[in-house]
């Protein structure tokens, strides 16, 4: 087994692997606890029901969904109140019983009004039927989880077949386990994940001098500059090809990239407004959402709201790193922190021996403009996540969702960030052993998360 396993190719390993895992985050991940996943979920249902943005209701601004969704996540919290453990087959017989019916209930869904209606297609497309057929919310919850994760896997398989370099970098990232739980949740950041990593793929063929069609250069650049803001800014990255060196491919690809970072950056702006409204800062006390408050602090302090970016940062990435591998969604999983680590050491390695040589190719002002790039980037989430995710008058939980935040940038992380001196432990390592590493990382990290979700019950960081 392991003697055939080095030569599989990364995109059918990367399907081998994230179908089965994202099918059992689909289905055993207690229902709604994915991150904000029920104001997602209602948002969708709103969708299927024909209505593209919330509307103006005599509550307020939301969406109305039927009342026995509400009283399913009420039995989800019920349950974990009890200490129940969070699947079971008699919780799930129970939401079963919530069928739709006359009642109605207002969500108010500000909160998803960030992300461009495309984001929410793909669980949509899912839970159209459902929807009409008037099924239990959870049925209607499963089918948008798996047509989400559906698309992101096939997004994610065409951004692996058609890169020029880092195919297994791409294979990584796509299978971090946040990655894949954010893919396997009705939510618009699964999309968004696996449009930076298509926007990546091309880009490594852009650097390649590869002829790209325009169908094949536009689409993946609009699909970024419609998901999740402001991670259309990756698509930066073409310009700064472009001017390290001039060539046609390069200058074409440049162009579409204005474009769309145009259009990104106008969307990001005519959804932003003082309506927005963030749900939670720790997932379980309101905010007193003041955006223009929190702008006037961070432009009249720039240089400390820097210093704690880089503070934040460096203090607490370890729990990100957690993040990735153990907290996927409410639930954290039963899984020794020191165990992570061994994990990302795993990987680290692992993409040393496969994709070595694409890393030192990559080199000179290419990789430091790309490095940078990925510090400015997580600077503006920061910035962002102070202003909408806060009520605080200093910096304070900045930092709460990074874990989340910065899983989709990890690609680009570790092309940028590794050390070249770590090079020669590639030299070390089989093939062989280096595709079974990023095979087995997620298996694992996966197996603990559904071992918590099936049988420790209350183990959560909200507890």
């Amino acid at each position: 087994m392991i003697s055939t396993i080095g030569h599989v190719a990364p995109q059918r390993l990367l399907l081998a692997v994230g179908l089965p895992l994202g099918i059992l985050i689909a289905i055993l991940s207690p229902a709604w606890t994915g991150y904000d996943e029920f104001t997602h979920f209602a948002r969708v249902v709103d969708i299927a029901n024909g209505n593209l943005e919330p509307g103006q209701t005599p509550d307020g601004i939301g969406s109305v969904i039927p009342e026995a969704h509400r009283e399913a996540t009420t039995q989800i919290i019920l349950d974990h109140q009890a200490g129940r453990p969070p699947w079971t087959v008699t919780s799930i017989t129970a939401l079963l019983e919530h069928r739709p019916d006359s009642q109605m209930a207002f969500v108010d869904t500000r909160p998803t009004a960030a992300s461009t209606p495309v984001a929410y297609l793909p669980a949509v497309a899912g839970a159209m039927l459902p929807v009409a057929v008037d099924a239990p919310g959870v049925l209607t919850l499963w089918a948008g989880r798996l047509a989400s994760l559906c698309t992101y896997l096939a997004l994610a398989w065409w951004a692996v077949r058609s890169a020029a370099a880092f195919r297994w970098t791409l294979v990584v990232a796509a299978l971090i386990p946040l990655n894949l739980a954010m893919a396997a949740s009705v939510s618009p950041d699964g999309f968004t994940v696996a449009a930076v990593l298509v926007a990546v793929g091309l880009w490594t063929r852009v650097e390649a001098e590869e002829s790209v069609g325009v169908v094949a250069l536009v689409v993946p650049m609009v699909l970024l500059a419609l998901a999740k803001p402001p991670y259309f800014l990756v698509l930066c990255l073409f310009p700064l090809s472009a001017i390290l060196r001039r060539s046609g491919p390069r200058i074409r690809a440049a162009s579409a990239a204005g474009g769309a970072l145009i259009l990104g950056l106008a969307t990001t702006l005519a959804r932003s407004s003082e309506n927005y409204q963030a749900a939670t800062t720790t997932m379980i006390r309101q905010i007193h959402y003041q955006p223009s408050v929190q702008r006037d602090r961070l432009l009249g302090d720039l240089p400390g709201f820097m210093w704690t970016t880089v503070d934040t940062w460096i203090s607490e990435y370890p729990f990100y790193v957690q993040g990735w591998f153990r907290q996927l969604g409410f639930w954290e999983a039963d899984l020794p922190a020191a165990i992570t680590w061994f994990l990302v050491a795993l990987v680290l390695v692992a993409l040393l021996v496969l994709d070595g040589d694409d890393l030192r190719s990559l080199r000179g002002a290419r990789r430091g403009l790309m490095g940078g790039g990925v510090a400015i980037l997580l600077v503006a989430i920061y910035a962002a996540s102070y202003v909408y995710f806060t009520d605080l008058p200093g910096y304070e939980h900045i930092g709460l969702q990074m874990a989340r935040y910065s899983a989709p940038l990890a690609v680009l992380a570790f092309v940028a960030w590794i050390p070249r001196a770590l090079s020669p432990l590639g030299a070390r390592v089989a093939r062989r052993w280096a595709v079974a590493a990023v095979a087995g990382v997620p298996m694992v990290a996966v197996g603990a998360s559904v071992v918590t979700w099936l049988w420790t019950g209350a183990n959560t960081s909200l507890s």
